[in-house]
Parts: C-alpha cells; sequence; structure tokens
C-alpha cells in the first residue's frame, strides 16, 4: 500500500488542486491536522517545485493561544518557510455572525484570503480531513440540509465560491477579482492516518483543549454521534464521504440545470435579485430552491438560508402578495409579475 505522501499527491491531481510551481498558502494551526499538511507539503515542494507560505491566526479565544502561535513560528522558522502570524479578536464579530464558531470561521478565512492575496498565492491549503467531513455531513443532516449541504467541504472551491465566507472581515475582496483558489489535499485521509504520520516522523502538535468541549456542535458530533455509529457501521466515516462525493455529483447538475435558466429567470441589480414568476414557477421544486439560494448569495455572500425558511419561501411564493425577513438581513417581497430578494437598510 502507497504510503500517506504517495496517496496525498495522487489526491491532488485527480483533483487537480494546484498545478507544479505553484505558490501555496498553508493555513497552520499547530493541531496534528495542519502540522502533517505542512510537513507533507514541504515533502513535495521539491518534487512539485511549490513555493510555500505559512499563515497562523491567533483567534484571541484561550489565555495560552500565544503559545500556539509561538510553536507554528518556531516550525516554520526551523523548516526554512515564511511565516505570517496575526492575531483577531474573534468575540468582536460574534453578534454579527450569530455566535463563536461562526464568528471564528468568517474571521479565519477573510484573514488567509488577505493574506493570500499579499503574497500571491494561487491556492490556500487547509487540513480538513476525512473525519472533518463526516462531522460536517451529519450537522448538516441534523439542520435538514439538501444535496449542496449533504456535500460537504470539497477537495476544491474557486475564489468565487468561497470567498464570501469572510467578505465582511476583509476590505479588499472581490468574487470578480481573481483570488486564490481553497483546497483540501487530506479531505479523503483519515484523522488515524494523520496520528500515525504524526508519530513516524516525530511531530509533536500542539493540542486545542476547547476540541474537546461540548459546547459546541462539531465536538459533540466528534465524541458523541460518530462513535455511536459505528456501532452499525465501523467504516462510518468512509460512508459518510461517499455520501458527500455523490451529493456533491447531484448539486453540481442542479447548479448546470440552473445556470440553463439563470438568465431568464433572474435579473441582478443594485437593489437585489427579481426572479421571472412565470419562469419560476415552471421550474422544479428542486431548482426554485437553489434559484432562491443562489439569489440570496448574492446579495449578502456567505449567507445560508436553512431548510426551515426555504419552506416558508417556498409557501410564500406561491401567492402574489407578501413580505418575508430572511437571515443576513434579507427580505423577500411577492408579487403578481415575480418574487424580489433585497437586502433593506437599517
Amino acid at each position: 500500500m502507497a504510503g500517506l505522501l504517495e496517496r496525498v499527491a495522487a489526491f491532488v491531481a485527480d483533483n487537480a488542486l494546484w498545478q507544479p510551481r505553484a505558490k501555496l498558502l498553508v493555513a497552520v494551526s499547530g493541531g496534528p491536522d495542519s502540522l502533517a499538511l505542512l510537513h507533507l507539503l514541504k515533502e513535495l515542494r521539491p518534487v512539485q517545485n511549490l513555493a510555500l507560505h505559512v499563515a497562523h491566526l491567533d483567534h484571541g479565544l484561550r489565555a495560552d493561544s500565544a503559545a500556539d502561535a509561538d510553536f507554528v513560528a518556531e516550525t516554520a522558522r526551523a523548516w526554512e518557510l515564511p511565516i505570517t502570524v496575526s492575531r483577531r479578536d474573534v468575540r468582536d464579530y460574534a453578534a454579527r455572525y450569530g455566535g463563536i464558531e461562526a464568528a471564528a470561521r468568517a474571521v479565519r478565512y477573510g484573514f488567509l484570503i488577505e493574506i493570500a492575496v499579499a503574497v500571491g498565492a494561487k491556492a490556500v491549503v487547509t487540513g480538513h480531513t476525512a473525519d472533518d467531513q463526516a462531522e460536517t455531513v451529519i450537522q448538516r443532516l441534523l439542520r435538514g440540509a439538501g444535496p449542496g449541504g449533504l456535500a460537504g467541504m470539497r477537495p476544491l472551491r474557486r475564489y468565487e465560491q468561497w470567498c464570501g465566507i469572510g467578505r465582511s472581515t476583509v476590505h479588499a475582496t472581490d468574487s470578480r477579482i481573481a483570488g486564490p483558489d481553497l483546497v483540501r489535499p487530506l479531505l479523503a485521509t483519515k484523522r488515524v492516518e494523520i496520528e500515525t504520520y504524526c508519530a513516524e516522523k516525530g511531530l509533536r502538535p500542539r493540542h486545542d483543549p476547547t476540541n474537546q468541549s461540548s459546547e459546541y456542535l462539531r465536538n459533540r458530533v466528534r465524541g458523541y454521534i460518530i462513535p455511536e455509529l459505528k456501532a452499525y457501521n465501523s467504516n462510518i466515516v468512509g460512508a459518510l464521504g461517499r455520501t458527500a462525493r455523490i451529493a456533491a455529483d447531484e448539486d453540481a447538475l442542479l447548479v448546470e440545470l440552473l445556470d440553463q435558466v439563470w438568465q431568464a429567470l433572474a435579473t441582478v441589480s443594485a437593489n437585489g435579485v427579481w426572479l421571472d414568476r412565470v419562469v419560476f414557477m415552471g421550474l422544479h421544486p428542486a431548482l426554485r430552491r437553489r434559484a432562491l439560494r443562489r439569489a440570496a448569495s448574492l446579495i449578502v455572500p456567505g449567507t445560508e438560508i436553512g431548510a426551515e425558511h426555504l419552506d416558508r419561501i417556498m409557501k410564500l411564493s406561491m401567492q402574489t402578495h407578501g413580505r418575508l425577513q430572511l437571515p443576513g438581513g434579507l427580505w423577500m417581497r411577492t408579487m403578481k409579475q415575480g418574487l424580489m430578494l433585497e437586502r433593506l437598510a437599517n
């Protein structure tokens, strides 16, 4: 059986994550996944002639978080890699994003976009694993996601598909401007493989105690739900990974079908997105939901409309007069001629 380095290299090639001689920004927290990722990329560097730049963000959520930053900086220097370390107080963004977890994600991705653009990186590389994918699928299943949500994380996201996550934390983010891809070369690698690799290579990663806290849903999924599911399917991580890949293919088909009617359906302006009623009502319900999600993301990038709100929108869309408030400051209005999604000023 091929070693982890060979398998990761094959995954990169199979998914066209980057080309030889690419410059990559590597997100490193100091934990096992990201430390193994950086070591693997360091080993691939001479083979693929890669240029690596390390990025570490201190979220300011723990008293000892500065020690993680020091560890990553020392590792980068020891491996002769350039690094950018920054500290952002995630708590300042918690109210805007509806909680610490969502705020941390937005601030982190905003930071990565900012640094990647500054250093001219072709892609931002993260250490998400197959276990992370399984946890994501379960979280989205719990909230009633469709194919797009159950597809989980993709190995490759083009800049325009992911830049909205941290857009409001960065001043110079524009999806119309070419920017870095988001790639996940460890997405088919299980956490136990990462732990074995760290032990074999003598890597001594940092461990974040908040990963054990039952306060966060992901930790409860990781610590309780997945172990229970393993009693029914010992390879539940692999099974959920297959679910994600199948859902991703079906999601891509829905995107293609929506693209074919989008020009006739939607009028995008500075005020919002107008959807023609005749065209909208002629679509399959799956495409109607997809159209509404796309319209919302165009108005407020990164906004996710959950299943409950979508059901309410679909019901309201049958009426010729109505109004509904949605997440992200969005409003939907229905009229005889069509539907209007817009963001109203406070």
